[in-house]
């Protein structure tokens, strides 16, 4: 059985009731989903005092939005998610006030974010695997969360062949699989932590440090990426009959 039931997953609480739940990582999240304004094109991200906000353009003219804010966990807006968006984001720069002007209020999304608060002792247990957020929750800091789950899910059908010992298959899948993702795990709250930076003094060492790096070593601000976007599959392709 492939388990993929989420970041508060039950089957992996009974997989391994000793094991630490996912923890708050510090900020909540809204998503949206809006139709593309005129003259507004391509992405940004944009950090301010512990929030932050990005859009990113899709097909059919839409624009993907979305926003953080460091704030306690649970909490919900009395008037809706779109009319809190407006008091934290109304006065950002072009063009998100133009962006929540277009946003349907019923279709804004709110999710605490939570990451893995340790190593999970293993991906399977028995016949059993864990796939995804179930496994290795994490912050959206790195946009790798349903990324790696698909990884997740490519391993095991390379290694679950028909033919192939399944224990021995599982305990691969973990042997690939935890080091890698408890990698991008970390990677991603580091950069978590830093937007929730809202001190002047902090904010302006952030800000003098990534203009710095922009300006003497572009590279650098893709680094968080090396060894994960270049991943591939195991060799050969378990649709290939080889």
């Amino acid at each position: 059985m492939v388990a993929a039931d989420g970041i508060h997953s039950a089957v992996r609480r009974a997989l391994f009731p000793g094991h630490p739940a996912p923890r708050y990582a510090g900020f909540t999240a809204w998503r949206l989903v809006v139709p593309a304004p005129d003259g507004i094109h391509g992405a940004h991200e944009t950090w301010g005092p512990g929030s932050s906000w990005g859009t990113v353009p899709l097909t059919g003219g839409r624009i993907y939005a979305y926003a953080t804010a460091a704030v306690p966990p649970g909490g919900r807006a009395a008037d809706g998610e779109r009319a809190e968006l407006l008091r934290r984001f109304g006065n950002w720069h072009h063009p998100i006030p133009r962006l929540l002007a277009a946003a349907d209020p019923a279709a804004v999304l709110r999710n605490d974010v939570y990451t893995a608060a340790a190593p999970p002792p293993a991906f399977h247990r028995g016949r059993v695997a864990l796939l995804g957020d179930a496994v290795h929750p994490m912050t959206p800091n790195l946009g790798q969360g349903g990324c790696q789950a698909i990884e997740d899910a490519v391993v095991p059908a390379h290694l679950a062949a028909p033919d192939a010992g399944l224990a021995a298959a599982l305990t691969a899948y973990t042997r690939q699989r935890l080091p890698r993702t408890m990698d991008v795990v970390r990677r991603a709250e580091r950069i978590g932590r830093i937007t929730t930076w809202r001190t002047r003094p902090a904010c302006v060492l952030r800000a003098a440090l990534m203009a710095a790096t922009a300006r003497l070593a572009p590279d650098l601000v893709l680094r968080p990426l090396d060894g994960i976007a270049d991943w591939r599959p195991p060799a050969g392709t378990y649709a290939s009959g080889t």
